[in-house]
């Protein structure tokens, strides 16, 4: 689809957000939430391998799936009621409220796992809560950004909380592994709590720039969703670059989780080939992390973008041929480094051309476009590799991109968008 029309993507008059204005940021408070963040997703690993290794125990295989459903399920689902309670309440009071909500939940749950290590409806009503809640978090901790650090400074920052997100997950599942084995369940419960109270008091330090957009109406939270959702579709910028980021994901998840396995296996490189492939592309994303920290200036964003994901497609497409191990990891490096530099560029994007008291709803739509995609990719991927092959799930995946890349190519408003530079 072309978009036409004369819609300023600048961000200066296009996007109502006033970064401008926002209180000078002492270094070590901007610095401690940077910190903090990474920390608690480390404890978010710690968190999910507790309760994964504890439900094996208590039920196998099915005691799994069972338990990370009934935390998956609630946050797809009311994410974008999250995003609404956002805009109403402001993004630190929801992102310091679920930071204190999940430190007393891990306290409950290591008093819990202690009595009854081995509950599975415990511990599906434990990822129920979380799911909950993260529902919250998501939509609150990406809409903080704008509100802390000017707007030229917004790419530099979300791509260091990329890179500190790729971090955690290095660090969490070993140290994860660790807690366990030394303390079980109950002292994986606490860290993870200690590390939610460090993320909650870097939020209560963090100076943050007061809401200067209308105020919600008193309508009904329902509504306030539907208006969001309005949003997303009418507005060219969200609308393009929301369905690119779902097309990748889609693309993107299926492959790591399902079409990789298969690969390693179809190829005979075994277990560590895997490792490797899964390593490669995390370093891909971070790297692109990194040179966009140092770089920070997306003079054309959209092409760039656009270009990352055409880019992105091809080489999915090559996959399928690719026999040599040293071969298929650099075409996972370059996955990530797609991966890495739409994320990086798009959620700026996102926090500078949305209106601030809309800026909750429209994040709950990227992190479904991001988290929420993630069972549906893993399940579709693994029903075509099953019912047609690696190639064709190959195929499919690189088809999904192109299309998102189609989509902003022809836009006309992400061809226009622009950035501060950084100063």
């Amino acid at each position: 689809m072309t978009d036409t029309g004369s819609r300023d993507t600048t961000v200066s008059p296009a996007a109502p957000v006033v970064a401008d204005t926002t209180a000078a940021q002492p270094r070590w408070r901007l610095s401690l939430w940077l910190t903090a963040e990474p920390v608690s997703l480390i404890g978010d690993q710690i968190f999910f391998l507790a309760i994964a290794w504890t439900a094996v125990q208590a039920a196998g295989p099915e005691g799994v799936g069972l338990v990370l459903a009934a935390g998956a399920l609630p946050r797809a689902l009311l994410m974008l009621l999250g995003g609404a309670i956002v805009d109403k309440l402001g993004p630190r009071r929801v992102a310091l409220t679920s930071d204190i909500l999940r430190a007393l939940l891990m306290a409950a749950a290591a008093a819990v796992a202690a009595a009854a290590p081995r509950s599975i409806g415990l511990l599906v009503a434990l990822a129920v809560t979380f799911g909950i809640i993260d529902a919250l978090f998501y939509p609150a901790t990406g809409s903080l950004a704008p509100r802390v650090v000017p707007q030229q400074q917004l790419v530099r920052v979300q791509n260091i909380r990329a890179l500190g997100t790729r971090i955690a997950v290095l660090i969490g599942a070993p140290l994860g592994g660790l807690l366990l084995a030394v303390g079980g369940a109950s002292l994986s419960f606490i860290i993870n709590a200690a590390t939610f109270l460090l993320s909650a008091a870097a939020l209560a330090v963090l100076r943050v720039r007061r809401d200067t957009s209308a105020p919600l109406a008193s309508e009904n939270m329902l509504r306030q969703v539907i208006d969001g959702l309005r949003y997303a579709v009418a507005d060219p910028v969200a609308r393009n670059l929301l369905l690119l980021v779902a097309l990748l994901e889609f693309a993107v998840n299926g492959v790591v989780n399902t079409a990789f396995p298969a690969l390693a296996a179809d190829r005979g490189w075994g277990a560590q080939g895997l490792g490797w492939l899964l390593a490669v592309f995390g370093a891909g994303a971070a790297a692109a992390a990194l040179v966009l920290i140092i770089v920070s200036r997306a003079p054309r964003p959209g092409l760039i973008v656009a270009g990352a994901a055409f880019t992105g497609s091809a080489v999915m497409a090559l996959f399928a041929d690719a026999r040599s191990l040293y071969l298929t990891l650099s075409l996972s490096f370059a996955v990530g480094i797609v991966g890495g530099v739409v994320a990086g560029i798009v959620v700026p994007v996102i926090q500078t051309t949305t209106p601030e008291n809309l800026l909750g709803r429209l994040m709950s739509l990227f992190g479904l476009a991001t988290v929420g995609v993630a069972p549906l990719s893993i399940a579709a991927a693994a029903l075509v590799t099953e019912q047609a092959g690696l190639r064709t799930a190959f195929l499919f995946a690189a088809a999904l991109t192109l299309i998102g890349a189609i989509a902003c190519t022809t836009s006309s408003y992400v061809r226009r968008i622009q950035l501060r530079p950084s100063n």
